[in-house]
């Protein structure tokens, strides 16, 4: 919420957020962030899979990673985002950003949750779609 736009009337909804630690920007935090938990995931897959390390090595530079944000973030909030994968070390660059990153609202992430575990099937069989 660190990012979100700075419109009418949301600032006084948002007053209460904690502070950043010191000397840290919103940017940097999220990059921390996006770091330990990459760096976890990695663990994860290297633990649980016999071949856990080969795999990630031959994915590696390849890997197209999704993050979601808030539905009222716009152009500038993105690219913050984007910004902070690369301060996170995800990819090497903005120009490797462009490619290896989508951003989708958490609006549509939750949308896609839906139809893929099968929740909107009754929805969609009563109506006419």
């Amino acid at each position: 919420m660190y990012l979100r736009p700075k419109a009418a009337g949301l600032s006084k909804k948002f007053n209460d957020l904690p502070p950043l630690p010191l000397g840290k920007t919103a940017v940097e935090v999220i990059a921390d962030f996006l770091r330990y938990a990459f760096e976890c995931t990695k663990t994860s897959i290297k633990q649980r899979h016999s071949s856990g390390a080969a795999i990630l090595e031959s994915v590696e530079g390849q890997i197209h990673f999704v993050l979601t944000h808030p539905n009222g973030y716009e152009g500038i909030q993105q690219a913050l985002m984007r910004e902070a994968v690369v301060l996170a070390g995800l990819v090497p660059d903005e120009e490797v950003a462009e490619s290896h990153i989508s951003l989708v609202t958490e609006g549509e992430a939750s949308l896609h949750y839906c139809i893929q575990s099968g929740l909107t099937t009754d929805f969609m069989g009563v109506s006419n779609f």
